[in-house]
């Protein structure tokens, strides 16, 4: 036994060292995929939020060689402005307008044309056509939409003879944030509908002929085996909706600038105002980080709620 012993211990620590190689390897084949990710990402996203965090605690206008450090005063003057805290009111009712019409609709819709037997593929095509589509032309195509004496909606209501519902849409200010969240419904509608269509494709056909076969109707095959089996799927559509309302910028900016008297001003847009029209760039980087917080605070406290319901 004793002369065996060296060889059994001697092959035991070179299967330990392959062991430790073989790791070595893994983990050196994970890094080579994840560093180029991971050096993007914490240059062109984590970097730049560090940067902003680092500007609000200036008061700098963004051209001087000189910047004067001053804490927290930035965002103490955050809890004292108007405009800012009215701006955040129209985030979050852009939020709740933008659940409401697009979560439901479109899972109701996906479900329209999951059934449909011939021409399945031109209505998904037409759908998703909105979303192929820049922010910037749809900002254009529904300023004309929405013009008050030109606009086909108008038009339309004056020629069935209701004039009084014809109104400037983007420039009442009871009307315009509704006005937005609708023409950016229309142009999310198909990216949302095609990730319920994909989802209803993994359901397992035969709950629905269980549900036939015990008598349930649609309403009711829709509600307790459609609506629980995209239960991912929802919660994926309801996180998209939720971070693109709270950072939305491009349509609100082609289409009113946040007017009229910044009643359709959002965060993004007030943030841009204040670093570009009237060069307060520490202020406005404050601004970006609030809604930053805000954002990710969503974002966590979501999939907290999600994981524990799951």
């Amino acid at each position: 036994m004793s002369l065996t012993t060296p060889s059994v211990n001697s092959n035991f620590k070179e299967q330990i060292k392959m062991k430790r190689k073989s790791r070595w390897k893994k983990r050196l084949v994970l890094i080579s995929f994840l560093a180029p990710t991971l050096v993007l990402y914490g240059l062109f996203m984590l970097y730049p939020m560090v940067d902003a965090f680092r500007y609000s605690l200036f008061d700098w206008n963004g051209t001087s060689a000189t910047m004067n450090f001053v804490g927290l005063d930035n965002y103490a003057a955050l809890t004292e402005d108007a405009i800012f805290g009215k701006a955040l009111m129209h985030n979050l009712w852009w939020v709740v307008l933008s659940l409401i019409l697009m979560v439901i609709p479109t899972l109701v819709l996906a479900v329209l044309i999951s059934k449909v037997k011939k021409g399945r593929t031109f209505f998904r095509a037409a759908f998703f056509l909105p979303s192929v589509l820049s922010l910037a032309v749809v900002g254009v195509l529904w300023s004309k939409i929405y013009n008050p004496t030109m606009g086909p909606i108008n038009i339309f209501l004056e020629a069935i003879g209701l004039d009084v519902l014809a109104f400037n849409w983007l420039g009442e200010p009871l009307l315009v944030i509704p006005a937005l969240v609708i023409a950016s419904t229309w142009a999310f509608y198909g990216l949302y509908m095609i990730l319920f269509l994909a989802g209803l494709q993994s359901i397992d056909i035969q709950m629905y002929e269980a549900a036939d076969i015990d008598g349930a109707g649609p309403i009711r095959k829709f509600w307790y085996i459609t609506i629980p089996s995209l239960r991912n799927t929802m919660n994926v559509v309801i996180s998209m909706v939720i971070i693109h309302a709270l950072k939305g910028f491009a349509l609100i900016w082609i289409m009113t600038q946040g007017g009229p008297f910044y009643m359709s001003e959002v965060v993004s847009t007030l943030v841009y105002k204040t670093a570009f029209s009237m060069n307060q760039v520490s202020y406005a980087a404050a601004q970006s980080v609030v809604l930053g917080i805000i954002i990710i605070t969503f974002t966590i406290a979501f999939n907290i709620y999600r994981e524990r319901t799951e």
